[in-house]
């Protein structure tokens, strides 16, 4: 005869097992729900928190029918009658549930009845189902979008280069489907013979990074038309890392773009003579103003300031026409990184306002256009002074990194928000700082970006609220481009 187990054993055993219904109830990635014969909910798992959007504590205590949509209350309804009336153990049905924002949810609903003791309880699980119950309309409205927006999507395996696209692609690329060999090589291949290779090189990054953004253009035998090619890199269900995208003919966006850079470049060189003659004006009026007349010294000196504010906007506009039609020339030679700093900053330091430090490799050089890389340090220290004024110090540092060499301007002073900082080197964009507008049009940083581009480094940004900024670029030290 076998021993008797003490009592303490079994409840030890059932509290062991509790813990470990709850602990997988918890964490399991399905939305579940434990509900009693009158369909109030008792237990509710993260996922199903995650799925409706309430807190646990919005959600127990109330009935499953309090979250239906009206014409679906019938269902639950249902459940109720067939599972607790019949003692049905197992039951299925499609629901309709409303989430805390508003939104719809539905959900294919799985509920099992269970025993605990002398009381019935149902566990259940809502598996949401909402974006296949609407992919066929999604599809059909997907397919008239892509029509009318002139753009096509497509699936690029990373590994094997297969390219699988949908219709619309023949009709923006100028190729046949049904002859092309559909693959990574015949996509490049469609781009003009420069652009081809910048989108190859960007492809095979492509593992590595996480998504493209590459406008290029596409010669179709009836003319060249302008593309931008955008996508982000997922794995399958076999780890096989595959691009998923769309390709845009932005021809007519290009076209607008250029209509308003011609009319900028023809503005910004017609606006040269006039603005040229008002400060010789201005010299000779400072030359010849009445000794000891202080009010017309300082209109003169105040027309002096605006005169360079548009001055600097003039050659901006004239810098960004020349980087949109590749006609930015760079005469590349070795120099001495704070040699050129203390050059291209030599006015701030006599002003005396704000302090210029320079730190790091002294020693350093790099290879490169001396002016073209003063003017990027100059508009990154003229942003510390725009958007951190009450800072006087500005740190500039010189990091040797081998073959490279970094240089950083920083700030301490309030930072930039993680989503403005990602469009500091867009085209136009300014940061508008709790409300505070500052001139200037959003060019120097654009110009900054595409000239270190043009040099074949690398350009950035680090910054947290409330501890300052760093912007920074990298440059080889040698005639090299940076991967």
């Amino acid at each position: 005869m076998e021993p008797a187990i003490p009592e303490e054993n079994y409840k030890t055993k059932y509290i062991e097992s509790e813990k470990r219904f709850r602990k997988i109830f918890s964490l399991t990635s399905a939305a579940t729900k434990i509900i009693d014969e009158n369909l109030v909910i008792l237990e509710v798992n993260d996922a199903l928190i995650d799925l409706m959007g309430y807190t646990r504590e919005e959600i127990c205590g109330k009935k499953i029918l309090d979250f239906a949509i009206k014409p679906y209350i019938q269902s639950w309804q249902k459940l109720q009658h067939e599972m607790w009336a019949h003692g049905k153990p197992f039951f299925k049905l499609e629901a309709c549930l409303k989430k805390k924002n508003g939104d719809v949810v539905w959900v294919h609903v799985t509920t099992i009845l269970f025993n605990d003791g002398y009381k019935r309880f149902a566990y259940s699980m809502l598996d949401d189902y909402t974006f296949m119950r609407s992919y066929h309309e999604s599809e059909k409205r997907l397919n008239m979008s892509l029509q009318y927006s002139r753009m096509a999507v497509f699936e690029l395996n990373l590994e094997n280069g297969d390219l699988v696209p949908s219709q619309g692609l023949n009709e923006i690329l100028g190729i046949n489907l049904n002859q092309a060999q559909l693959d990574i090589n015949m996509l490049a291949n469609c781009f003009i013979e420069d652009d081809a290779k910048d989108l190859q090189n960007l492809l095979k990054k492509m593992p590595e990074e996480s998504s493209i953004d590459f406008v290029g253009r596409v010669n179709t035998g009836s003319g060249i038309k302008w593309v931008r090619l955008q996508g982000r890199t997922e794995a399958d269900e076999n780890n096989i890392q595959k691009l998923l995208g769309t390709i845009q003919d932005i021809s007519k966006e290009k076209q607008a773009d250029q209509y308003k850079d011609d009319f900028i470049s023809i503005a910004s060189h017609e606006l040269r003579t006039p603005i040229t003659i008002l400060s010789g004006t201005l010299q000779l009026l400072d030359r010849n103003k009445p000794d000891g007349d202080l009010k017309l010294s300082g209109l003169i000196e105040q027309a002096n300031k605006s005169l360079k504010k548009v001055t600097i906007l003039i050659e901006d506009l004239l810098n960004a026409s020349k980087m949109n039609e590749g006609q930015l020339h760079l005469n590349k030679q070795p120099f001495n990184i704070v040699e050129a700093v203390n050059e291209c900053c030599a006015h701030i330091n006599r002003e005396g306002i704000y302090q210029i430090l320079v730190e790091g490799d002294l020693s350093t050089d790099i290879y490169g256009d001396a002016d073209r890389i003063q003017q990027v340090i100059i508009n990154f220290v003229n942003n510390a002074i725009k958007y951190a004024p009450d800072e006087k110090i500005i740190t500039i540092k010189a990091i040797d990194e081998g073959d490279v060499v970094k240089v950083s301007v920083i700030d301490s002073g309030p930072g930039i928000d993680q989503e403005k900082a990602e469009h500091l080197f867009d085209r136009y964009y300014r940061v508008d700082s709790k409300g505070s507008q500052y001139s200037g049009l959003g060019l120097g940083l654009y110009i900054s970006a595409e000239i270190i581009k043009k040099h074949g480094g690398k350009i950035g940004v680090n910054s947290v609220n409330g501890n300052g900024s760093e912007f920074w670029f990298i440059l080889p030290k040698q005639n090299q481009q940076i991967n």
